[in-house]
This record gives structure tokens, C-alpha cells and sequence, in this order.
């Protein structure tokens, strides 16, 4: 049984991208739902298999998802959790890519319900390149992923979101996200 049985991916670029290419490669996703704006982007996900499906409606999108990767802009992430938000099955397990956390993880830890859960992360790679025909399933390999449990974090979700990095090739750093900004 893999890790995650149905990832929705916001934001299906480099980052995105990358991240269901990894997890397919290690048969650690069930299904993989492409969520973003630009069609023709997500199109090209489908035909490339880095996203089984897609959605242009993130609420349409995340719909009986158990792990949700926002990896769009860090302007956006608090706005797209919030609208998600009511969308979420119970149990399911929100985070990001964003390179800014204290905000990031106030907002939207305060936008869930009950019984779904936010875990900030920062994975700490990239290219100069951007779209999912940029992404490739190492990007990951060797780099620190930076986590940013509070308080509040479930345990379990913060087990399931390290180890999605640890099997991505990244290595865990647990940090606040004061102290990571």
C-alpha cells in the first residue's frame, strides 16, 4: 500500500512536478491530481504521466485527497489553503513549498477544521527552469527539506510529511518556523 493514496498536487511546475514524479517512481502514490490554472500546463502533465488528472477548480481538485502539496507562489499559499479548506476530507494532510513559514504556518493551520492538518515544509531546491516539463524526479535527492511542526501538529500528519521527503531523497530538518525565517 503506498504512502499516499491520492496526492493532489496545486501548482504542477518544477516543484510540483517533482515531487509526483519521485513519488510515482517509488510507488508511493495511488492517483495523482494536477491542480492550477493554466490548462495547457496540466495537459502536458497528463501526456508526460507526472499527474494522472487535473483539475482548473481547486475544490473540485483536492476532493477526497489525503495529502495536498500547495506549491504555488508564497504570496497565494494562505489564500489557496483557505479556500481549500472546507473541500478537505477528514484526515487529510495539507503542506507546502513555500520559502517563507511563520505566516505560511499561522494561516493556515488557523484555516483547517477539525481533523485535517497543515505542516509547513520548505524544500530547499530548484532550477532556473519552470512548468512541469522542467521537472524530473531527483530534484530532490541529497537536499534538505526543512519542516515546521507547532504545537498543534498532529503527530501522525508530521510522520506522514517527513517521510514523503525522506522518500523524495531529502533530508529532514525539523525547525520552528520563526527560527526558519
Amino acid at each position: 500500500m503506498p504512502l499516499i493514496e491520492r496526492l493532489a498536487v496545486i501548482g504542477v511546475g518544477l516543484i510540483g512536478g517533482s515531487l509526483a514524479r519521485i513519488l510515482r517512481q517509488k510507488g508511493e502514490v495511488g492517483e495523482i491530481i494536477g491542480i492550477g490554472r493554466g490548462e495547457a500546463n496540466l495537459k502536458k502533465g497528463v501526456e508526460l504521466g507526472v499527474i494522472d488528472r487535473f483539475s482548473l477548480d481547486p475544490a473540485a481538485g483536492v476532493a477526497g485527497a489525503d495529502m495536498v502539496f500547495v506549491a504555488t507562489p508564497v504570496c497565494t499559499i494562505n489564500g489557496m489553503v483557505a479556500a481549500i479548506a472546507p473541500h478537505l476530507a477528514p484526515g487529510c494532510v495539507v503542506t507546502d513549498g513555500g520559502s517563507v513559514k511563520g505566516e505560511i504556518v499561522s494561516a493556515c493551520e488557523g484555516a483547517l477544521r477539525e481533523e485535517t492538518y497543515f505542516i509547513g515544509g520548505h524544500p530547499i531546491a530548484g532550477t532556473e527552469h519552470a512548468g512541469v516539463e522542467a521537472s524530473f524526479a531527483s530534484l530532490y535527492q541529497g537536499k534538505r527539506c526543512i519542516i515546521t511542526p507547532t504545537p498543534q501538529s498532529d503527530p501522525e500528519a508530521l510522520a506522514r510529511v517527513a517521510i514523503m521527503w525522506e522518500i523524495a531523497g531529502s533530508e529532514v530538518v525539523l525547525m520552528d518556523a520563526e527560527k526558519h525565517d
